[in-house]
């Protein structure tokens, strides 16, 4: 098993398969992280339990190129959307760690990733994960469970078995971390996005958490219109996700989607307080670009974009 990106999402995978036993895992981490986990071990904390992986159990490499044989059954992609070209060149010119057989597993935020590593290796080999635990890392070597709404889901876009993917999920499972092979990952996607695109950008421009987000009326007319425009744009590419209507997808999100998560602050302005880069334009702006295409309105949208693009290029709010 690889790990291909050690963020918070990454180390999180990470920790579930080392705690599992018999799992052979290798991460593929950035300089600076490579070198905390050589020196102190992976940690996970928060709300699944304590896990701690010293040095010596972990196999880190700061690139692809630098991993050892034999060929990885897996690779959990967990490195940001906006790095998915990158991502997938790099593991394509990585055998032998990366062989013929090897699955790619996308546990990426928004969506066209698939399509783009569907570009350099066969589409039966791509699958995708919809993940909408609560991970943070207040450590490069250190993940933080922090909530959780639903299991991991594991499918495939390109008509494969989900029961191919069972033993991964089991294993995740095992070692804490909730998960399922899923026979309908699009839906499973586009109702991360619904609540992405919904939760956010906002979040991120109030410097709030989901709960926060929640209780105020007017942040909730926000999220409504965000959540209705997200719908729209959906439907009129001629997608689907497991609710009939976004009104539908409301009275569930509030129901039981939020409470859960209600203490949790988004990647999106974890982003935005440490100078970096986010995924807006996988999310939001994946909203826009369709909603453009197919003539929907998408007017809160495209505000949200303008509002968080600016955030990004001014630095830490």
């Amino acid at each position: 098993m690889i790990v291909f990106g050690a963020g918070a999402v990454g180390l999180g995978l990470a920790s579930a398969l080392l705690a599992a036993g018999g799992v052979r895992v290798r991460i593929v981490a950035r300089p600076g992280v490579a070198a905390a986990l050589r020196r102190h071990g992976l940690v996970r904390s928060g709300i699944f339990g304590e896990v701690f992986v010293p040095p010596g159990r972990l196999e880190v490499a700061g690139a692809a190129s630098e991993l050892s044989g034999p060929p990885a059954d897996d690779v959990l992609v967990a490195t940001k959307a906006f790095d998915s070209d990158a991502a997938a060149a790099e593991l394509a010119a990585a055998p032998p760690a990366v062989g013929a057989g090897t699955r790619l597993v996308l546990c990426q935020n928004g969506w066209g990733n698939a399509e783009r590593f569907a570009a350099r290796f066969p589409a039966a080999r791509v699958w995708n994960a919809r993940v909408i635990t609560g991970f943070r890392k207040p450590a490069p070597h250190h993940v933080d469970v922090t909530v959780h709404a639903e299991p991991v889901r594991i499918g495939s876009l390109f008509g494969e078995s989900p029961a191919r993917v069972a033993p991964l999920c089991a294993a995740l499972a095992k070692g804490g971390i909730p998960c399922e092979p899923s026979g309908d990952i699009a839906a499973d996607l586009w109702a991360k996005l619904l609540y992405n695109a919904t939760l956010n950008p906002l979040g991120a421009i109030l410097g709030a958490s989901y709960g926060a987000l929640g209780a105020s009326p007017h942040a909730r007319g926000v999220m409504e219109a965000l959540a209705h425009e997200t719908f729209a744009a959906m439907e009129a590419d001629g997608r689907r996700t497991h609710w009939p209507s976004a009104a539908a997808w409301l009275a569930d999100f509030t129901a039981r989607l939020l409470p859960p998560t209600a203490a949790h602050e988004s990647s999106m302005l974890q982003d935005l307080r440490a100078g970096r880069r986010t995924e807006i334009d996988a999310i939001t702006g994946a909203v826009v670009e369709l909603a453009t295409r197919h003539g929907v309105d998408a007017s809160v949208s495209r505000s949200v974009l303008a509002l968080v693009r600016f955030l990004e290029t001014r630095g830490t709010p």
